[in-house]
């Protein structure tokens, strides 16, 4: 198993190694017609299972909807393995319980511990999707938006953390390694078990 990063892709990537799992396998000689089916069938049940064990092991520190927050987890096949993959793209601070106040916008990336941004808001950007605001820099003529020709601060938008951020930090990615080597190796011993009665019965 490893770990590993990819600024190509702009994600955080966590490579989890059948082929190894295999080879350190005391019945590596008896799985070897099975090897296969075996490859295929236990790809695709980890493809299934680690997102999800992903998503809720941020969830329980990070709050944050489990829809916007599988946008940017998924699992790919990979060669002799699985990759699952944290994308590096911004999370709207809006998708952690922000609420507006009178000082400004308090948001809870951490369950907990709401924090307040000074002088923020909740509006709609140019592209009509709702966010977290604050006005930062010289003022210069906006080109667009209801303030179109006039002179103001331009707009920035407040995120939270992203999903690769999330992903990386603390123990998780040895916890998930940990996770995804079990669903390997139950995934495995399930075949293993299921061929040796099914050759018992022939």
């Amino acid at each position: 198993m490893t770990t590993s990063t990819s600024t190509r892709d702009s994600a955080l990537l966590l490579h989890a190694d059948l082929d190894g799992i295999l080879s350190a396998s005391r019945n590596l000689g008896a799985m070897c017609a099975l090897l296969p089916t075996l490859r295929s069938r236990a790809i695709g049940t980890l493809g299934r299972r680690w997102p999800v064990q992903a998503r809720r092991d941020i969830q329980a520190e990070y709050r944050i909807g489990a829809r916007r927050l599988s946008q940017d987890l998924q699992a790919r096949p990979s060669e002799g393995g699985v990759r699952l993959i944290g994308r590096f793209r911004g999370i709207g601070l809006r998708n952690f319980g922000a609420r507006q106040t009178r000082r400004g916008v308090t948001a809870t990336v951490f369950r907990g511990k709401r924090s307040l941004r000074d002088h923020a808001f909740i509006g709609v950007g140019v592209n009509r999707n709702a966010q977290v605001f604050r006005r930062e820099g010289a003022k210069r003529e906006m080109k667009q938006g209801r303030y179109a020709g006039k002179q103001r601060q331009p707009l920035v938008a407040e995120y939270g953390a992203t999903a690769a951020q999330m992903l990386a930090k603390g123990r998780r990615p040895e916890r998930l390694i940990d996770y995804a080597r079990g669903v390997l190796d139950a995934e495995s011993r399930r075949l293993m078990t299921s061929a040796s009665m099914e050759k018992s019965v022939m």
